[in-house]
């Protein structure tokens, strides 16, 4: 090509180029050079939750709770979402009342003690009266069981070491076979099922109680949506969950307790708890062993906790100290339904084989992370002694285990038949 004709082309394109510059100027045009979105302004996700952590509620942080989640709403107010669609202007705004710990107060000698009343405004309340009449195939269709087989990983739980070394059995790998029967037990009937683990993997009990939690947050967040609310404040609660999943440990140094490690329910927990409490469709179940030095030790035990047990073990912790540098006491965990789902585990194992029956108390309040964190129906279930002869057989055979999850989904099935 020749030089005179190639500078006319490039005089051409310039002028063409300068065009359409000028008519993007004033919007006849779209720009043709623009930018996409910057993704980093819209997705939350594990690897960058710390980023976030300046923004969200102190883990002890007694300030106004409900107007640092609103101004997070208005913040994002007309803002692109991560799905593409837009903030639709005419949500109703999401109110949290009854979070604000300054108005409780105390003698000094317990903890302050939370109002009832929730702090979530009324909608998207789950009913499950007469839950198991709406399919007669399929029971449990509806119910939601998150099932957790104790321990795994490096954590093996108790263990039984017989004569020779290839004779050795652990309690995670049993708890899991237990598990996965009980699974199959309910799903068969209908119900959803949430296994905490499917693999020898170690979770620690905070990973447990935010994997709860979180569950349901999205959940809630759905509902929300559709009765016509804003559910953007709630993304702060599911970032200190996804914060203590991400982690994974249970040690103080590790920062994996998140907002679990406190004395008495912060705001932001009271705000979980009170979430979870609309889910009466849903119960926490940890399978487990135990072990003893009295060979003689047996059969199946049920452990839970009520309110009011919670409460007296908070203030245990807190004695000696000053009870207002302390959250309040959480106090609408439904001491009832957590005694009756115990009690029914327990009855209804023992008619699949009355072998199980222990020679211990058999349904008993215990301290433990997995029910003091939550605020579902939950219940641990020990389902023998590795230590006993006879408990060992059914703990290992194929019998003993289906049995045990007949049980449970018998059990399952009576709870939610009479739950409020």
């Amino acid at each position: 090509m020749k030089p005179k004709k190639a500078a006319q082309i490039v005089s051409w394109l310039l002028m063409v180029s300068a065009i359409l510059l000028v008519l993007s100027y004033f919007g006849v045009v779209d720009k043709p050079l623009a930018l996409p979105p910057d993704p980093g302004q819209y997705e939350n996700t594990d690897s960058s939750a710390s980023e976030y952590k300046e923004s969200l509620p102190a883990e002890n942080d007694t300030e106004n709770d409900v107007t640092r989640l609103d101004e997070t709403a208005a913040q994002t107010e007309g803002t692109e979402l991560p799905d593409g669609s837009e903030t639709d202007a005419a949500q109703e705004p999401l109110v949290f009342t009854n979070n604000n710990p300054d108005l409780l107060t105390t003698d000094g000698s317990q903890l302050r003690v939370w109002a009832q009343e929730s702090s979530l405004p009324e909608i998207g309340l789950t009913q499950v009266t007469g839950l198991t009449q709406l399919n007669y195939d399929k029971p449990l269709q509806g119910a939601v069981i998150i099932l957790d087989p104790g321990h795994g990983g490096s954590d093996i739980g108790v263990s039984w070491q017989g004569e020779s070394e290839e004779d050795t059995l652990l309690e995670k790998t049993i708890n899991l076979q237990i598990a996965a029967k009980i699974q199959e037990e309910l799903v068969n009937q209908g119900a959803e099922v949430h296994m905490t683990r499917a693999t020898d993997e170690k979770h620690s009990y905070f990973y447990l109680m935010a994997y709860t939690a979180d569950m349901l947050l999205q959940r809630y967040g759905k509902e929300v949506k559709q009765a016509g609310y804003d559910p953007e404040p709630l993304e702060p609660l599911r970032l200190l969950m996804q914060d203590v999943i991400r982690i994974n440990s249970g040690t103080v140094d590790s920062g994996g307790r998140g907002i679990f490690n406190s004395i008495g329910t912060p705001p932001n927990l009271k705000l979980i708890y009170d979430i979870e409490n609309r889910y009466k469709d849903t119960v926490f179940l940890s399978i487990h062993l135990e072990s003893s030095e009295n060979a003689e030790d047996k059969g199946v035990r049920v452990r839970y906790m009520s309110n009011e047990y919670i409460q007296d073990m908070n203030n245990s912790y807190a004695a000696g100290t000053d009870a207002l540098t302390h959250a309040p006491n959480y106090n609408a965990c439904d001491s009832v339904q957590r005694e009756r789902f115990a009690t029914l585990l327990e009855d209804n194992i023992v008619k699949q084989d009355a072998g199980m029956k222990s020679n211990k108390k058999a349904v008993l309040e215990d301290d433990l992370a997995v029910l003091r964190l939550n605020n579902i129906t939950s219940a641990q279930l020990s389902c023998g002694f590795l230590s006993n002869e006879q408990d060992r057989a059914r703990l290992t055979g194929e019998k003993g285990q289906e049995a045990i999850a007949r049980g449970v989904a018998n059990a399952i099935l009576q709870y939610y038949s009479a739950a409020p």
